[in-house]
């Protein structure tokens, strides 16, 4: 862009400059800014999150298959309700309302209620993105009963940390 037209465009602050580059980051994020596009983007964020967490859900049912062909039964079952539980918070973001009404309606939302929302919103997708490594990463299946151990927690800790943050931006959302 030549200097000009930079100058054109007027004194920008570094949270201004930070925040429209992160719009375009963070799917919903533009379009809680421009309330005709909350909705859309919501939905769009919402998406999102049901993909990261289908490559999850992916992730651990491929590991329960190696576990029932090598006759793991006992780390089957516990690795079966890890997977409920993935599909019941599947299920929760997949038929969650789209919204809520002062969020949805609310001509404008002040700078620091959308700081609050990006902040969630970028911890997510990390524990997302996280949680899906923290799977691939782990040799499989683990080598004795404390592997198998530290495995799962590692799974109920990024499982819990996805569902602390859906429920952190839901009760946010519906501050606005």
């Amino acid at each position: 862009m030549p200097e000009a037209d930079i100058q054109r465009q007027g004194p920008m602050g570094s949270g201004d400059r930070f925040l429209a580059n992160l719009a375009y980051l963070v799917p919903g994020y533009r379009g809680y800014k421009e309330k005709d596009l909350r909705r859309q983007e919501d939905a769009r964020l919402r998406s999102r999150v049901m993909a990261r967490l289908g490559d999850i859900q992916t992730l651990l049912t491929k590991r329960l298959d190696v576990l029932q062909e090598v006759n793991l039964e006992a780390a089957a079952i516990q690795l079966a309700a890890r997977i409920t539980r993935l599909e019941n918070l599947l299920s929760a973001v997949r038929f969650a309302p789209y919204g809520f009404v002062g969020f949805f309606d609310v001509p404008v939302i002040g700078e620091d209620k959308l700081e609050q929302i990006l902040e969630i919103d970028l911890l997510l997708f990390q524990d997302l993105d996280e949680t899906v490594e923290l799977i691939r990463g782990t040799p499989f299946p683990p080598a004795n009963r404390t592997a198998f151990v530290r495995f799962f927690g590692d799974v109920d800790s990024g499982i819990e940390r996805i569902e602390m943050r859906l429920v952190s931006r839901d009760k946010l959302l519906g501050t606005c």
